[in-house]
């Protein structure tokens, strides 16, 4: 079974052994690991596999057909989808097949003839024993607009399945090579996308993957996230000015984007809203936002405010001179991501706070309201005056604590632990 899939492949293989036959959705972005979830289910099964071009229904049924043909198939020149679904159910059989379609978008996004004569189809013809998986990268079109779209035709699919980025306690899994430092720094760019971790180089510096993957003359990624960014936002330019504004971290707050940007916070307001559909910005405190797609936030943070020299300099120089410093600043944030979804396993709620002084921390319940405060230290040794910092912000919005967590990777002061009470634990993102 796929490392990390356990609940998505149970879901698919639950479908499969329906009898009859089923249409599902599955979608999630680039890289998220869809195809290798996907090849990893139809391995052993009897699968067919087709990815729509981005055209007219007419021209893709026609394509269609010619494919078939050319793998021997008997298909008229210009079939009908009736043809072309016959063509690929084949004749009846005791197992059921897996019928793929990849960028399934294409096909719904012109008009929906193709699905319904899907439907048709496998109504119409009961012998047929078929799984229908309809996949696709463009989320915020599945969530959005999909169903508006299609109609009742929605209540003939029998399910959605969305493909969320893996934990990094799964990179972990993967690659329990590597020394948590740098699958913190890794995961920090990459984020839960395993389409990316297998481009890494396990045995190269941080340093030497990031220059690779991105700032390479012949690096394709970043030209890759910029296509899928102007296929699912319209207005790229309003967009980009967004999230280049949040990626400056000195400006997520709203005020602060309608003072840089000049657009009314009512705009800003709205494509906040659609970024946070699509999974690109959450709110991470009131009227404060952070970019949470990794990758994203790391083009924003690093190339998108320094194009001519990022694509004019060697990827070393680049590095040196725009990314080397500010790197460990760019990890703390990912840092308290990693944090947060090992508390959000373990407790009831997870808020993230914060005091007066600008400190940053999460207060915890669990199911028996017990209240418990969590500070991250991220890659440094945890001293005395960090946990009287972390007294004087709790105590500044009167929050009495029964216990208190402290994540740190690099360890902790032994004066520390000897002065403050048992109700103090330390913990680390590698245990």
């Amino acid at each position: 079974m796929l490392t990390g899939r356990e609940q998505e492949t149970a879901f698919l293989e639950n479908h499969y052994k329906r009898p009859g036959s089923q249409i599902l959705v599955v979608y999630g972005q680039r890289g998220v690991g869809k195809t290798a979830l996907l090849t990893a289910f139809a391995e052993k099964k009897q699968t067919i596999r087709y990815t729509a071009p981005n055209c007219s229904s007419r021209e893709m049924c026609y394509q269609w057909g010619q494919e078939l043909r050319e793998q021997g198939k008997e298909i008229s020149r210009n079939p009908s989808w009736e043809e072309v679904l016959q063509c690929v159910s084949g004749e009846k059989s005791d197992r059921k097949k897996v019928l793929i379609i990849e960028n399934f978008h294409y096909l719904l996004k012109g008009d929906t003839f193709f699905l319904q004569e899907l439907i048709r189809y496998l109504k119409e013809h009961r012998e047929v024993s078929l799984l229908v998986i309809l996949t696709t990268y463009a989320s915020g079109w599945v969530e959005n607009s999909m169903i508006s779209k299609i109609g009742n035709l929605a209540f003939s699919v029998s399910g959605f399945l969305k493909v969320k980025e893996l934990p990094f306690s799964v990179m972990r899994r993967i690659f329990p090579g590597g020394t948590l430092q740098k699958s913190i720094e890794l995961y920090a760019v990459l984020g839960g996308m395993p389409g990316l971790w297998k481009l890494l180089e396990l045995s190269a510096s941080v340093e030497e993957n990031l220059t690779t993957l991105f700032l390479e003359k012949n690096s394709f990624l970043p030209e890759l996230m910029i296509k899928w960014l102007s296929e699912e936002l319209r207005e790229t330019a309003v967009y980009n000015t967004i999230l280049a504004t949040i990626a400056d971290e000195k400006n997520g707050k709203l005020n602060a984007m309608y003072a840089r940007t000049g657009f009314s916070r009512a705009k800003i307001s709205v494509y906040l809203k659609n970024l946070m559909e699509l999974e690109l910005v959450e709110k991470v405190l009131p009227g404060t936002y952070e970019i949470s797609n990794s990758f994203i936030r790391f083009y924003f943070r690093f190339l998108f405010p320094h194009q001519t020299a990022w694509r004019r300099d060697n990827g070393r120089a680049f590095y040196e001179t725009y990314i080397r410093e500010d790197y460990s600043s760019f990890v703390r944030s990912a840092y308290r991501r990693i944090c947060q979804e090992i508390l959000q396993a373990d407790f009831h709620t997870v808020e993230l706070k914060k005091a007066v002084q600008g400190r940053t921390y999460f207060l915890c319940k669990d199911t028996a309201g017990k209240k418990i405060a969590v500070d991250y230290s991220g890659t440094v040794c945890y001293t005395s005056e960090d946990y009287d910092a972390l007294q004087t912000a709790l105590k500044s919005i009167r929050m009495e604590t029964d216990e208190i967590i402290i994540f740190c990777e690099n360890g902790y002061e032994n004066a520390l632990a000897e002065k403050v009470s048992g109700k103090l634990q330390f913990r680390s993102v590698g245990v």
